[in-house]
C-alpha cells in the first residue's frame, strides 16, 4: 500500500523555494506564484518565520534567513572537509578557479568552490546544480545501468555531441576530461572522485577563460585534477 504524501508539507516547501528565488515579496505575490490560498501562504510564511527559516522586513516582504545556509554546509560535509586542502593546493598550482562537485542522481551539485586570483576569472556558485549531460565526461566513468538512466535525457544547447566508444575508452584510460567545445568562453578540465564502490561521487573541476587557458594547459590541468580526485578519494579511505 503506498504511503500518501503530506500536502501541507509539499505546500510549504513549494512556498520556501519559491521565496528563496523571488525574495523578498510580499504575501499576495507570493499566493499567485504559487497558485495558494493567501490565507493558507500567511500561515506557511508565519510558522516558517516563527522556525527561524525566514523573516519579513519592515516593508512587509519576507525573505530567508541563513538557517537554510546552515543546513546545506551539511549537505556532503565529509567530502568537503577532505577535498578542500587537496582543492586549495590545486587551485594555487594551476592559478584558476577550483570546483568540487557532487553527483546527486541525474545531477551534478557544486558543493565548494575555491575562486581564481585573477581579474578575468570564471566563477560558479556553490549550490549550483547542472545535469550530467553538462558535467563534462563525467557520465562516461558510470556504471552501464546508469548510463541506461541517461539515454532518454534531453540534451542542453550548446553540448558536444556524445562521445564515441573509443572517445568513452580513452577518456577512461586517462582519468580525466578537457571540455574545449561545450562553453565558448571557458576551457575546463576534470576526473571523477570514486566511492569505495568503485563508483563515481564527484567531480574535481579546473576551469578558466578560454583567452587565458590553452587546450595542452587544459590537458595539463585533467592530469593535476584526477591526481587531486585520487587524492580526496584516498583521504576518504577509498583504495583504487
Amino acid at each position: 500500500m503506498a504511503v500518501k504524501t503530506i500536502q501541507s508539507v509539499e505546500n510549504a516547501l513549494l512556498v520556501m523555494e519559491t521565496l528563496a528565488s523571488v525574495q523578498p515579496i510580499g504575501v499576495s505575490a507570493l499566493a499567485r506564484l504559487v497558485d495558494l490560498d493567501k490565507n493558507a501562504v500567511q500561515r506557511i510564511l508565519i510558522t516558517l518565520g516563527h522556525a527561524g527559516w525566514i523573516r519579513q522586513g519592515d516593508s512587509g516582504e519576507w525573505q530567508i534567513t541563513s538557517r537554510a545556509f546552515q543546513i546545506g554546509t551539511r549537505y556532503t560535509a565529509g567530502l568537503r572537509d577532505a577535498a578542500r586542502p587537496h582543492l586549495e593546493v590545486l587551485q594555487h598550482d594551476t592559478g584558476e578557479t577550483v570546483l568540487l562537485m557532487a553527483r546527486e542522481g541525474l545531477s551534478m551539485v557544486v558543493v565548494d568552490a575555491i575562486d581564481s586570483a585573477h581579474a578575468l576569472r570564471m566563477t560558479v556558485p556553490i549550490g549550483t546544480v547542472v545535469p550530467l549531460s553538462a558535467a563534462g565526461a563525467f557520465d562516461t566513468f558510470l556504471s552501464d545501468a546508469d548510463q541506461e538512466h541517461l539515454v532518454n535525457v534531453q540534451p542542453m544547447a550548446g553540448q558536444p555531441r556524445k562521445l564515441s566508444k573509443r572517445a568513452i575508452a580513452n577518456v577512461r584510460a586517462a582519468g580525466f576530461y578537457v571540455l574545449d567545445d561545450m562553453y565558448p568562453s571557458s576551457m575546463a578540465a576534470g576526473a571523477p572522485v570514486f566511492s569505495e564502490h568503485n563508483a563515481p561521487i564527484a567531480s574535481v573541476t579546473v576551469v578558466g577563460p578560454r583567452a587565458r587557458v590553452s587546450k595542452p594547459m587544459a590537458h595539463h590541468f585533467g592530469e593535476l585534477a584526477a591526481a587531486t580526485a585520487a587524492a580526496i578519494g584516498a583521504s576518504l579511505g577509498v583504495v583504487r
